[in-house]
């Protein structure tokens, strides 16, 4: 939604995230980083909670958009991944593009609202998605 929608209350409301769901319990897993990295955001966030880490799309998926993930209590930003893997410009869409197609598959997955250091974000907690994403980026990291 954009600003005309902001202002005037129309962007879509979201149901909390139950604290007692896994989603939650995996959030707070990474607390500890994931509430620094939203102070320093100033974009739509969506995190993606997955067995030992937390994927975080930032912008507008799955067009432009930027990604972020936590594992080991650590941030990766995915341009310093693929700057630490020597990727060319043309291998870094291609991987975009599927880290989009990815994102747009699991547009209908339900999505909820929780707050993370004071910062009201999105939740997507799919499986699906969050084993997708793995799936590309240990394509690269091979």
């Amino acid at each position: 939604m954009g600003l005309l929608g902001k202002l005037f209350g129309k962007e879509k409301e979201l149901p909390p995230l139950e604290p007692s769901s896994p989603a939650a319990a995996k959030l707070n897993e990474h607390k500890s980083a994931l509430e620094p990295f939203v102070h320093k955001i100033h974009d739509r966030m969506e995190f993606v909670p997955a067995a030992n880490t937390v994927y975080v799309y930032i912008g507008k998926p799955p067009g432009m958009f930027g990604l972020a993930w936590f594992e080991n209590g650590q941030e990766i930003n995915f341009k310093t991944f693929t700057t630490s893997k020597g990727l060319k410009q043309k291998q870094i869409q291609v991987i975009y593009g599927k880290l989009g197609e990815a994102y747009a598959a699991s547009e209908s997955a339900e999505r909820y609202e929780t707050v993370i250091g004071g910062k009201k974000v999105i939740v997507l907690p799919s499986d699906d998605l969050a084993r997708k994403i793995e799936e590309v980026i240990h394509t690269v990291a091979d």
